[in-house]
Parts: structure tokens; C-alpha cells; sequence
């Protein structure tokens, strides 16, 4: 789920406050106000789960009011005073910001350590630490573009991007309006066509970058202050407009209104996850948003002004930017607390009780902070009130994230998995079938009887490897592994460089997560090892394949399988190990794309392997292991709940073997009973939810290399 934008607010004074030198505009605008509930209830309701899976344009129309109410006060105050005080400013968004996001800050990494697993705590807090100096949206879109990082549960900070966006918007803006009204000359009424033609600027460099980069790299365009900042801009233009549009004629300014009203709703019920964002697509909602407030200026009296000025409206744009605040972290906190995923009525209850932490807020902190005389009359003050709060906001996450005790084994004996266990080199594994048949990868005596005893696991173990602090970064030995982003395969030799046999390693995270095992295997038996792996890349070819991290299709992956099939030919390599991950495209597809992938790698003379995919878990493994240190059977998953018996696994292996492919099942070296533990021996088996660990893949290796001498021959 992504999240959206706080409501952009004024600095000072009522929160829709509008002062301008025309009798003819209002100091109050309700039907802003208004907007801003519209707002907020579509991006709750969006986040929530209950209803309109477009909720998150709210993000769009809060940044339109953001652009307007700011540059409308900026331009009043430079027409009134003949000048711009960065220090009121600042000033005024330090006391109308920061004050109650420092409290959530606090409130919600104090219920984090009382609710959420030890081994988030850290990177929860760093989330916080950003999240106070408004740079989150950076991380969470380096975050966005790694594919194994993507999947994971999300922040309870994660509603604080747009708050950074906005505020690396407003760090500059003030700086360029004085300065493009300074070439412009003495101030003069109307005179506004220099800073128009920058808006313009600014709007249009912005749009475009939103509509290459968000085909090509989704996170950076959805968390981007460059790719966003047009939408502010846009709100700033019709701020700049405000004069002319109070006279445009009722008739036409009504129904402005009402259009831009619709084709917010539109957007909220018409888009969806799928829908590429914010891109082009974001136009809708944000020239609606525009609509509605450049046909506000004129108070027509049948305008959207109508619904918008209803007290249910006023009371929620009251208390919007405290509401917004809070439900995403009381959202994403609920199931930590309970336990159990919410339902309906859990998401109510959830909606419900941000809502009452928004209203108390509003009352405690918001409301008495804004309208303090002090404040308001000395602008160091207030600056001196913003970074106190943001000091004290950064500190306390900090600390608080270093309280977190994560557990480690206990005195819990456990069966140390022994790499010399597996089958002789050159010979069968137990159980293993004929050559060329899928093999079943069968475990030695040792080995399914460590997997019996894991089984009953009640504790931790003692000198767990790797540690749960460690485990979900244990997949990295492999320095080329290409990210989604990139369309390049990186050349790299690992095993035993001078090798008379070369080995290709080719596939998707779930081909790279037997890196460790191939590199050690290929050690052993003196093998070239040239891995070629890219996350989120199914090595057969299934047309349109969009990958959910860039909800698009991954051009990417194309271009990557296409070179590194290229290069392979070159290499002409005596064997290839194939993985992958079973993806539901080989149901639409069927098991062609597999096949003909098997005889392209053929092609080249060498032996395909294809390693069956692993058990999925579905779960953070390691983060169940530091919520259940001593109960660890609540992390065993059970084969029929593993995705090995869905169609799509059943497809690619039959896939495989009309391509000529042999076949090594690993689920006997993973699970036994029809149950997969979560630690063999003292080995964590997976460092997130479907992959192995670098540890428990390097364990394997004594029984992968066996078979694979012996299908390879």
C-alpha cells in the first residue's frame, strides 16, 4: 500500500485563510476548507482498505491547496509590505507543522516499541529520525527501486513523504519568488507576469519528468519532490490568478467547481493500484482540484461551495493536516497490537480512533501553538519552537530504537548442520531418482532428522546463524546481482576462475538465493561460476510480465534476459542452473515460455538444470522469529499453504522438462511432514518471505552439488 501527502495548510491564521488586496477575495475560504476534508476522507478510506482503491489522488488535491493558500499569502504580503520575511515565514510553517507531527513522531515510535517486532524497531526509527527533517521520501524511494527491500511490511512513517516533499518545496520557493519579483522590478499591482512565467516553467519541467521517470521508475516518481512539485506550482498559478478570476461570471465559476469536484471522484473510484502514478494520470485530480478553487475565487453561490461549506465538511478540513497524521501509523500499528489482520470492523475502529487522536491533537497542540501571541509576534521563536520540536522528535526515535532488545538463541540446544553431511561427490543423493528424471533432491539420514527436531523447536537456539539482526541483509555475496532498475548483466567469475568447466547460475532472486551454494559447490569442483541473476526477473519470457514494485511492465527484465542469453551463447557453458521464482504468469502463458527458454540455453551445448522452486512463507521470517523467540513453531508454514502445490510451480517444471531441462526439488532439503520450519538446526532457513538465507543456501551445498555432478555428468 503507498501513502499520500499531508494536508497543505497555511502558515498562519484560520486554516483556509486567504488575505488578499481585492475586496472581492475572501479572508475565509469554507469551500477550501471543505476541499481539504474531500482530502483527507479519500486518502483514509483509500489507505484503510474500505473503500475507493483511488483514495490516494488526495495526495494530489492537498498539494494543490498547499500551492495556493502559501503563494497567496506570500504575494499579499509582498504587495502589502513591499517585501517577503523568510523569518515570518519559515517561522509560521515551523509553528503550523511542526508541533504536532514531533508529537505523532514520538507518540508512534513509543507505541512501536511497545508493539512492534525488535528487529523493525531500527529501521523504524531511522524512518522517524528522517521523517522529522523531512527526507523520508528519499529513502523510502531508494527503498522502492530494491526489489528485495520492496515487499516488506511498511512503515508506520511512511504517510511522512509528502510532508518532505512539500517542505523541500517550500525550502526554495519563497527564495525564487523574491527573486524573480526583484528583477521584475518595484512591486505594482497585477504585476505578477515574471513569477507566472516561472510557474509555468516550474509546471511544465515538473509534469514532464512525472510522465518519463513513471514508466521507468515508479518510486522515484511517486516519492519525488521533482516529479511532484508541478502540482504545488499549479495551485501557486492560481493563486497568482485569484484577482481576476473573483470576476469571472457566477455561471461559468459554479460549474468550474463542480467539474473539478468530479473529476476528483472520478479519479478516486477509476484508479487503483494498477494505475501508473502519478504520471499523466495525476492530471486529473489535480486540474480538479485547481477547478475547484480558481471557480471558488468568484463565490458562486451554486458552486460545489454548496456541499463543500456543510458543517461535516467544516469540522473535518478543521482538523484534516492532525487526522492525516495520525491514521497511517495507527493503520499500520492496529494488527501489531491485536495481532491478527483487521476486518471490516477493525478498520473502522481504526479510521475511528485516528480520527479522535486528530481531534485531540487539533485541540492540544495545533490549535493553541498556531495562535499563540508570542509566537505569532516573534518569528525566532517560533523557529526556536521548530527545531526544539524537531531535535526532541529525532532524539527520542533514536534512543527509543536503541532500547530495542532483539533476542538471540537462548541455551536451547539445537543439531549443528554439518556441511560434510551430504551424499559422496559424483554419487546419488539418498533417495535421488535415475538420471535425467526430476530429482528429488532427497536429504541423508542426518540431514531429515535435524528438519524432524527443528520441527518441535520451542525456543531460539544457541549460536543462531545467522543472527535475526543479520539475517535479512544474508543474501549478498553476490556483488553483480542486477537491481530492477538496471537492463545491464555485470560479468563476474566466482568458483574457481581457472575452472575447466563453466557453470552458468541464471534467473530471477530466487535463482540468486543458491549463489552461495553454487559459488561453494563450484570450490569444490574446480567450475568457472558465472552468475547472471536480476531481481524480479522470471528467466522465461512472458509477454508483458509487469512487476509489482514498478506496477508496470518491466521493460527492464526484456532487455537484461535478452543480453544475458546473448552472452551465455558466447560463454557456451558446460551446464546451466536455472531458478525461479513460480510466478501466476505461467498459468495466462502456460509452460511454452519455459520451454523455449530451456532449448535456447540448450542451444548452446550446455546441460540445463532447473533448481524447483522454493517453499514461500508469505510471512517476514525473521521478524516472526523476534516477535516469537520462544515460541517458534508460530513460524512453521505448512507445504500446503507454500505456494508447492499451485498450479503455476506445476507448470514451469513440466515447462522445463518438454525443454529438456533435469530437475532437483529442494523442498526434502526444507521441510518434512508437510511442514517447512523456520530453522534448521541452529541456520535460519529464509531472511525475508520467500527467499533462503546465504547461510541455509551455503548448508546446502554438500547435497545440491552432488546432484548436480551427477544429472551433468
Amino acid at each position: 500500500m503507498t501513502v499520500g501527502v499531508p494536508p497543505g495548510v497555511a502558515d498562519g491564521g484560520t486554516p483556509a485563510e486567504v488575505a488578499g488586496s481585492d475586496g472581492r477575495l475572501r479572508r475565509f475560504r469554507p469551500d477550501i476548507e471543505g476541499l481539504r476534508a474531500v482530502a483527507v476522507i479519500l486518502v483514509v478510506l483509500g489507505h484503510s482498505g474500505l473503500a475507493l482503491p483511488g483514495g490516494y489522488v488526495g495526495v494530489d488535491v492537498f498539494f494543490v491547496i498547499s500551492g495556493f493558500l502559501i503563494t497567496r499569502q506570500l504575494v499579499t504580503e509582498r504587495a502589502t509590505h513591499g517585501r517577503i520575511s523568510l523569518a515570518g515565514f519559515y517561522a509560521r510553517r515551523a509553528r503550523r507543522i511542526v508541533p504536532a507531527a514531533a508529537v505523532v513522531i514520538v507518540a508512534t515510535m513509543l507505541a512501536a516499541w511497545r508493539w512492534m517486532s525488535p528487529l523493525r524497531l531500527h529501521s523504524t526509527g531511522v524512518d522517524a529520525a528522517l521523517s522529522a527533517v523531512s527526507a523520508i521520501n528519499i529513502r523510502l524511494a531508494q527503498e522502492g527501486t530494491d526489489y528485495l527491500r520492496a515487499e516488506g511490511p511498511p512503515s508506520p512513517f511512511q504517510h511522512f513523504w509528502s510532508l518532505a516533499v512539500e517542505e523541500q518545496f517550500y525550502a526554495v520557493w519563497p527564495l525564487l519568488l523574491i527573486v524573480t519579483a526583484a528583477l521584475a522590478g518595484p512591486v505594482r499591482r497585477h504585476r505578477a507576469g515574471p513569477v507566472a512565467v516561472l510557474l509555468v516553467v516550474v509546471t511544465g519541467t515538473s509534469l514532464a519528468l512525472s510522465a518519463v521517470i513513471t514508466p521507468r521508475s515508479a518510486p522515484w516518481a511517486y516519492f519525488g519532490g521533482h516529479t511532484r512539485a508541478w502540482e504545488l506550482a499549479l495551485g501557486a498559478l492560481v493563486a497568482l490568478a485569484a484577482p481576476g478570476l473573483a470576476r469571472m461570471p457566477r455561471a461559468l465559476s459554479s460549474q468550474l467547481t463542480w467539474l473539478g469536484l468530479a473529476g476528483i471522484m472520478v479519479a478516486a473510484t477509476m484508479f487503483g493500484e494498477a494505475t501508473p502514478y502519478p504520471g499523466l494520470a495525476a492530471v486529473l485530480p489535480v486540474a480538479g482540484s485547481a477547478l475547484v478553487i480558481a471557480g471558488g475565487c468568484a463565490a458562486p453561490p451554486r458552486g460545489a461551495e454548496l456541499l463543500l461549506r456543510a458543517w461535516p465538511c467544516q469540522l473535518m478540513g478543521r482538523v484534516s493536516y492532525s487526522w492525516y497524521l495520525w491514521h497511517w501509523p495507527v493503520l499500520v500499528l492496529w494488527p501489531e497490537a491485536t495481532g491478527e489482520q483487521p476486518g471490516t470492523a477493525g478498520k473502522i475502529a481504526a479510521v475511528v480512533l485516528s480520527l479522535l487522536l486528530a481531534v485531540a491533537t487539533y485541540h492540544a497542540v495545533e490549535q493553541p501553538v498556531r495562535s499563540r501571541p508570542a509566537l505569532v509576534r516573534r518569528p525566532v521563536l517560533g523557529l526556536g519552537l521548530g527545531g526544539f520540536s524537531i531535535g526532541a522528535a529525532v532524539a527520542a526515535s533514536l534512543v527509543v530504537a536503541q532500547l530495542a532488545a532483539l533476542p538471540t538463541g537462548s541455551g536451547v540446544p539445537a543439531s549443528r548442520l554439518d556441511t560434510s553431511d551430504g551424499p559422496a561427490a559424483g554419487g546419488p543423493a539418498a533417495g535421488g531418482p535415475a538420471a535425467g528424471g526430476p530429482a528429488g533432491g532427497g536429504p541423508s539420514a542426518g540431514l531429515s532428522r535435524v528438519i524432524e527436531e527443528s520441527l518441535d523447536l520451542t525456543g531460539l537456539p544457541a549460536g543462531l546463524r545467522p543472527s535475526l539482526d543479520q539475517a535479512p541483509s544474508d543474501y549478498k555475496a553476490n556483488r553483480c546481482y542486477t537491481s530492477i532498475t538496471s537492463s545491464t548483466p555485470t560479468d563476474c567469475v566466482y568458483g574457481d576462475p581457472s575452472g575447466r568447466r563453466t557453470v552458468v547460475l541464471f534467473g530471477d532472486s530466487h535463482a540468486n538465493q543458491w549463489f552461495n551454494a553454487m559459488n561453494d559447490i563450484s570450490r569444490r569442483y574446480n567450475w568457472r561460476l558465472v552468475p547472471y541473476t536480476k531481481g524480479g526477473c522470471p528467466p522465461a519470457h512472458y509477454p508483458n510480465f509487469v512487476l509489482e514494485t514498478l506496477k508496470r511492465v518491466y521493460t527492464e527484465c526484456n532487455t537484461w534476459r535478452a543480453e544475458a542469453l546473448r552472452r551465455i551463447r558466447t560463454l557456451a557453458p558446460d551446464l546451466v542452473v536455472v531458478g525461479s521464482e513460480a510466478r501466476t504468469e505461467a498459468i495466462r502463458v502456460g509452460a511454452g515460455g519455459m520451454t523455449r527458454m530451456v532449448r535456447e540455453l540448450r542451444s548452446t551445448g550446455a546441460k540445463v538444470v532447473l533448481i524447483a522452486d522454493t517453499p514461500y512463507p508469505g510471512f517476514d521470517v525473521p521478524d516472526c522469529l523476534a516477535r516469537n523467540p520462544g515460541h517458534v513453531r508460530r513460524c512453521v508454514v505448512r507445504v500446503s499453504e507454500a505456494k508447492l502445490t499451485e498450479p503455476q510451480r506445476a507448470i514451469e517444471t513440466r515447462g522445463a522438462l518438454d525443454g529438456g531441462a533435469m530437475l532437483v526439488d529442494p523442498v526434502p532439503w526444507l521441510c518434512s511432514r508437510d511442514q517447512c520450519p523456520p530453522i534448521i538446526g541452529d541456520t535460519v532457513v529464509y531472511y525475508d518471505k520467500s527467499h533462503i538465507t546465504g547461510t541455509y543456501s551455503a548448508a546446502l551445498a554438500p547435497y545440491l552439488g552432488p546432484e548436480l555432478v551427477r544429472l551433468a555428468g
